[in-house]
């Protein structure tokens, strides 16, 4: 571990080192950003290579937010004592990691990612991401790292990658891409990594208020015990001064529509369209369920929906579907809209196209010749995108849909209803698609929380309508 630990703080130095590092070897690059003071930095010198494949590395400069990220190599008690401190402030951030927190940390990740955290992709060997140009190679790095998460947590990896030392090169992009991740770098870090020469407190604190700016992608070790002794103060004085905390996914959702609300018309060049929010019907909302039919909140859920006179859309899972046929039968009877979520919820990255895509034939077969219905909206768990499987399911006549990312729930971490009501009704605008879900493995939260924003909502003007009806001329 000592070597593992040394190894990290080595790579480490060379993070910092590329604030003033720019092209090395033709074809290699070294992630860097120029301070500005609360002024959005010039990061990677104004190139725009990041940006044509989605890279994550800065938001609005409109808005008071701050994305919280991570790189965990492994655990010495202080990732521990700031996801306790992440908790208590209720604000979330993304990890990325290594194995072997997989490997030694387990418990730790199951907490951080119960507590609404992004676990995410720093490669399984941390070498230099420039010199890997071989797809297989890559895809070794990426999908090992997947693998000790989901083998040691049963966690499925948030499509996000880091490379090491923040070195890359023109296939790390493509590859990414291929894969289903974006990549993601930082527009403020600081030298914060060796545990044998920890910044001062005041120090540290002060360099990090100093830089603080709009849409701030903000780069920390959670080793450090420096960070772990300032965390609390840095969050709370942000709040004091107006910032929110924002996540990965909300991000990326804001550099794929380019800083706009996406809509039926929104073209992603590498993806092709995928449907989260239609801002030309400003007075429509489309409330989403994912992953039933429940034998229980699956009719719960209905009975709400019923009493508010409200239609919904339900993207069902096959082997549920076999197993609780009536809550099922009772939506559909009921007028609301039937999309296919995959037969056995599979992720994109699990399987191949091919494979994947006779997954989402097995589910349209069964809901055709046992419910008599044919989905013309598919989506994805998880959220995972791929070329070959939108031109699938757009093959197959189904829209792929999404969800507007800011009012996304995560009811299915079972949190208290009130949590589930405020992350909605906080976040939710005209024309989004809102993403709950009718199966949690746990106690739901959800009938409850439906009790207050539907009727919230009503209140605010809004109507009700299935997807399809969102996005429908």
């Amino acid at each position: 571990m000592k070597k593992f630990i040394l190894k990290l703080a080595a790579a480490a130095v060379a993070v910092f080192m590329l604030i003033s590092a720019k092209e090395g070897r033709s074809g290699e690059y070294a992630w860097f950003f120029k301070p500005a003071g609360h002024d959005q930095p010039l990061c990677f010198d104004g190139n725009t290579l990041p940006d044509e494949y989605g890279a994550l590395y800065l938001g609005s400069k409109d808005e008071k937010v701050i994305y919280l990220t991570f790189d965990a190599g492994y655990d010495n008690g202080n990732v521990t004592k700031i996801a306790d401190i992440l908790c208590e402030n209720g604000v979330n951030a993304a990890f990325f990691i290594l194995p072997e927190m997989a490997r030694s940390h387990a418990e730790l990740l199951i907490k951080l990612a119960n507590d609404g955290n992004l676990i995410c992709n720093h490669s399984s060997t941390h070498r230099n991401m420039a010199k890997v140009t071989d797809k297989a190679l890559f895809e070794q790095e990426i999908f090992g790292c997947e693998r000790e998460l989901y083998e040691h947590t049963g966690l499925v990896m948030s499509k996000y990658f880091r490379p090491p030392e923040g070195a890359f090169c023109k296939e790390t992009l493509e590859f990414c891409r291929d894969c289903g991740y974006a990549p993601v770098f930082w527009s403020f870090a600081y030298a914060d990594w060796d545990n044998s020469a920890q910044k001062d407190e005041e120090w540290a604190f002060e360099k990090i208020m100093s830089n603080i700016h709009n849409g701030e992608v903000m780069l920390l070790h959670p080793t450090s015990e420096t960070n772990a002794a300032i965390l609390d103060r840095v969050i709370k004085e942000l709040k004091t001064q107006g910032y929110r905390f924002g996540t990965l996914d909300e991000l990326n959702f804001y550099v794929k529509t380019g800083g706009a609300l996406a809509s039926a018309d929104t073209e992603d060049a590498a993806y092709g369209t995928a449907l989260a929010c239609n801002p030309e019907k400003p007075g429509c909302i489309a409330l989403t369920f994912d992953d039933g039919p429940h034998p229980r909140y699956t009719d719960e859920i209905l009975d709400i929906l019923q009493k508010y006179n409200v239609k919904a859309t339900f993207f069902v899972i096959g082997k549920n579907a076999k197993l609780y046929p009536k809550p099922l039968e009772r939506a559909i009877a009921e007028g609301h809209e039937i999309g296919n979520h995959t037969y056995s919820h599979l992720y994109v990255c699990r399987a191949s196209a091919a494979e994947y895509l006779a997954d989402v034939d097995k589910l349209q077969d069964l809901l055709e010749t046992q419910f008599g219905v044919t989905p013309v909206v598919f989506r994805p768990p998880g959220g995972g995108k791929s070329t070959a499987i939108m031109r699938g399911t757009a093959e197959r006549g189904m829209s792929y849909v999404l969800w507007a990312w800011r009012t996304d729930a995560r009811d299915w971490e079972s949190p208290k209803a009130e949590a589930v009501t405020e992350r909605v009704l906080s976040a939710v605008k005209g024309g989004d698609v809102v993403l709950l879900h009718d199966y949690v493995a746990g106690v739901s939260p959800t009938p409850k929380a439906l009790e207050v924003i539907i009727p919230s909502l009503l209140e605010r003007g809004y109507s009700f309508v299935t997807v399809s009806e969102l996005f429908s001329g």
